[in-house]
């Protein structure tokens, strides 16, 4: 089999996407709608005469920055492998002759296109255009006024790319990696020693020893990752060898990818994100590894962009990996402060993320505590996205507190925005940890962003599996009056009615129960799963005042046969008093299939020597699990000391 024989029988959507954007490169006609497209466009921008590649047709200059990337060659290239037609690389040719001419990097004009994070991109991305069509008549015909243009972008990397922001940030890996491939493809051993060094210390720097890029963004991490997998896919190719730690410290990077994946083969639209498949990313990963986990959540081929780089070669050898099921679920992801569980690794099952760390620089947004769910498959509790990077109601309204699962405090917003990137004020998260017993999951997390009124919040976020129950536990341990608002947004397609406590959420029972009076709305809302696109949704809004500490406990049922949550006495076994609620509550789930009891410690209580009793179980422990229904009620399961 050849290398398009195996693109068009098993790539024939990205073969179709590739072949449509050569054509309309062409015909000078251009959109951003790629998978891994950073900013994508919905409306194409046509040239009737000459291209002018610093064009901006609107008021966001990603535009400007995403066209001077020059993605479009690399579908030129593969059209033009796919097929053999010169239109394509001659297309290329006159494009590339074209930019190379008009738009210099001595031309103060021309600053948005030589930005250093497009510098490194547009120089892969010429290296890679130039592997794909170099031995066609038409690219020969450009190729020292190319190679030129290739010194000047390396050389303006090596001179712009290194300071404290590039070690940092993304920035850092997207310009050095341009360097380091373009260094293997044209043999710059000088190229190659500075580039990988720049690398490594980005490496040590911007990524937690959990494998988490810092920067909060699965999008970003993504994008880093995937240049270091060229850095190892193309020494590998070229005969250079890496140290040990530095392959073992990206497979870690990929291994938070088997952690975060959700059912469906997307990355979680957590920060700045989009709603991308990113199996191609896990498939590629798996390939460079040669891990059968990554395989198993991955494709079972190797992906198209990969195997345009790698031939046949990389195709047989990734048909040889067998995949392995992992057989962890859940992670914690302690240095990041990221927690993620799920049922199992098919499309169907079910899937929870927990965040409660730090902010994560510009692309992390004001999501202290927030969780997001999949059930069954489908999304059911959501991150609202990004939507736009331009500053003004539309960035805020997605970066803000309120577009996510959280506990607002007094109307403040915990990270507030002073431009599109920088806050004006931080909180510290604390605290954050989770608990594996079996089939039950607990996350935990707080932060100090309120304490300047006098309020820290906590939040404890249980999973019981097997019992189709998700419980999370709200707290404000504070000094003073207070209002709270507890916000969960939901999918697109997930209808909401109220009913006093009670809210039913299509396959479930939502039942909010605190010792506040409690009053809740349904609010419009909106998510945006792609840059510049955004749909509506329904958000459930539950408001309370209190004088001094406060609890809000939220059940989500997703049984055939609700039950039907109340809270309940917890007495003192020692002392024989009635705990009061601000020091250690219970709540009981009780139905014709299921009996639990869950009891949630907000303070210290067992002075000095002390048990709890609640709803006939007696046990120790700031969260602790009940099974009645199994015959649990002095032996519970004890989540967090």
């Amino acid at each position: 089999m050849t290398i398009q024989d195996f693109q068009k029988q098993t790539w024939p959507e990205d073969v179709a996407q590739a072949m449509s954007t050569a054509d309309d490169a062409i015909n000078q006609r251009f959109l951003f709608n790629q998978r891994w497209d950073m900013e994508r466009t919905y409306v194409p921008e046509v040239f009737e005469g000459t291209i002018d590649f610093l064009h901006q047709p609107g008021d966001d200059p990603e535009w400007v920055y995403a066209f001077n990337r020059l993605k479009h060659f690399i579908s030129l290239g593969q059209a033009y492998v796919l097929t053999g037609d010169e239109r394509y690389a001659q297309a290329f040719a006159s494009q590339c002759g074209l930019w190379i001419r008009t738009v210099r990097k001595d031309d103060p004009a021309a600053a948005p296109a030589w930005r250093t994070i497009e510098t490194g991109i547009r120089l892969d991305t010429l290296t890679k255009s130039w592997l794909l069509m170099k031995d066609s008549p038409a690219v020969k015909d450009i190729e020292d006024e190319l190679m030129a243009s290739v010194e000047d972008h390396a050389s303006f990397i090596l001179e712009n790319a290194w300071n404290s922001y590039h070690l940092m940030s993304n920035w850092g890996v997207l310009a050095n990696h341009g360097l380091y491939v373009a260094s293997c493809v044209f043999g710059r051993e000088d190229w190659r020693k500075e580039a990988l060094r720049r690398l490594s210390l980005e490496l040590i720097n911007e990524v937690y020893e959990d494998g988490t890029q810092w920067e909060q963004s699965p999008m970003y991490h993504n994008e880093v990752l995937r240049d270091y997998l060229d850095v190892l896919l193309f020494s590998s190719l070229q005969g250079h060898t890496l140290e040990s730690w530095f392959v073992n410290k990206v497979h870690k990077m990929a291994e938070v990818d088997l952690a975060w994946i959700k059912p469906n083969g997307t990355e979680p639209m957590m920060g700045d994100s989009d709603d991308i498949d990113m199996r191609d990313l896990v498939s590629y990963a798996a390939y460079v590894f040669r891990d059968g986990r990554l395989k198993r959540v991955g494709y079972p081929h190797l992906d198209f962009e990969t195997a345009f780089i790698t031939g046949m070669e990389g195709v047989e050898a990734y048909e040889a990996l067998e995949a392995a099921t992992p057989v962890i679920t859940d992670y914690f992801l302690g240095d990041s402060g990221n927690a993620v569980a799920r049922t199992g690794w098919d499309a169907g099952d079910s899937w929870l993320r927990f965040h409660c760390g730090t902010l994560g620089a510009g692309h992390g947004h004001a999501d202290q505590t927030h969780v997001s769910y999949v059930h069954e498959g489908k999304d059911f509790l959501v991150d609202a996205g990004r939507h736009s990077y331009v500053f003004g109601d539309a960035r805020k309204a997605f970066k803000d507190q309120d577009a996510h699962n959280t506990l607002i405090v007094d109307g403040v917003c915990c990270y507030p925005e002073k431009d599109s990137w920088e806050c004006s004020k931080l909180g510290r998260a604390v605290g954050t940890r989770a608990s594996f017993k079996g089939s039950n999951i607990a996350f935990e997390g707080g932060h100090l962003a309120c304490m300047d009124r006098s309020v820290f919040v906590d939040r404890k976020v249980v999973w019981m599996k097997e019992a189709s129950l998700l419980v999370v536990i709200d707290e404000a341990i504070a000094n003073g009056h207070h209002s709270y608002e507890q916000l969960f947004h939901f999918a697109e397609d997930v209808a909401l009615e109220v009913n006093g406590n009670t809210v039913e959420a299509g396959v479930c029972r939502i039942t909010q129960l605190s010792v506040a009076d409690l009053s809740l709305s349904i609010k419009a809302s909106r998510i945006s799963r792609h840059y510049n696109q955004a749909d509506d949704n329904l958000a459930l809004s539950t408001c309370f005042e209190a004088d001094g500490p406060v609890s809000l406990i939220t059940v989500f049922d997703f049984g055939r046969k609700k039950v039907e949550p109340r809270l309940l006495e917890v007495r003192s076994n020692f002392k024989g008093i009635v705990f009061p609620p601000t020091m250690i509550e219970a709540v009981e789930l009780k139905g014709d299939d299921r009996d639990y009891v869950l009891v949630c410690a907000h303070g210290e209580y067992a002075s000095p020597t002390d048990t709890f009793l609640a709803g006939g179980c007696t046990g120790f422990g700031q969260l602790t699990l009940f099974n009645r229904g199994a015959g649990e009620t002095t032996i519970g399961r004890r989540l967090f000391c």
